[in-house]
């Protein structure tokens, strides 16, 4: 008997567990995919000029460049420079607009709604939690290039719901116009694929809206 009962709470975990296994799974992956992929095609060019300027250091007394080498290197690179520049602007908008397909796409996902089964024990579930959502939250913005370089301090808050199936649904992003930065950090939450214990009211699941702060300090 007790076995029998270890595989029914095994298996409502394995159950819960693969409704967030969705989309959500490889949110993050794909997110840096649209940025790396524009990155690494607007940057050939600083790729090849890398090679030419290892080409030309080893060639070098001393490996150290002439002062007619860098000022040509320094010329070359700073051509390159606002060519990758224009590039990236060029990208914007194809960028935004895979942001917002990915975005929409999750979006519909989570209408999907998962009525938990009679057998699933909440205690499976960890506790909902602020401090581990903000602190997956930090990890995954912290260094990126948006937030870096920040002229003031930019104050994010958070709105969004703990449903009743243990997922958090229904982001809203305030605190910025920037719509780049409103759709990576909508899904950079939706990439956070924990399941928690939702809040019960009489005995049965509710959805529980939440507030949360996130500030990025400015750069000096």
């Amino acid at each position: 008997m007790k076995f029998k009962k270890y595989l029914i709470a095994f298996a409502t975990i394995i159950s819960v567990t693969s409704f967030a296994q969705n989309t959500r799974s490889t949110l993050q992956k794909t997110v840096n995919k649209i940025y790396t992929d524009i990155r690494d095609e607007c940057g050939k060019d600083l790729d090849l000029l890398n090679v030419k300027y290892e080409a030309i250091e080893k060639k070098s007394p001393e490996r150290k460049l002439s002062q007619a080498d860098i000022n040509e290197y320094s010329k070359q690179f700073d051509a390159l420079k606002i060519s990758y520049n224009q590039c990236v602007t060029k990208n914007q908008s194809i960028k935004i607009e895979k942001l917002k397909a990915l975005l929409a796409k999750v979006e519909e996902e989570n209408k999907k709604e998962y009525i938990p089964s009679k057998n699933i024990l909440q205690s499976t579930l960890q506790p909902f939690s602020q401090d581990i959502i903000r602190k997956k939250m930090v990890n995954m913005l912290a260094g990126h290039d948006l937030f870096e370089g920040l002229d003031v301090n930019l104050q994010l808050r958070l709105s969004f719901v703990l449903d009743i199936d243990g997922l958090m649904k229904e982001v809203k992003i305030t605190g910025t116009d920037n719509e780049e930065i409103i759709l990576f950090t909508t899904l950079s939450f939706y990439s956070i694929t924990e399941v928690f214990q939702p809040k019960l009211s009489d005995g049965k699941p509710v959805r529980s809206p939440y507030t949360m702060p996130l500030t990025f300090m400015a750069t000096e």
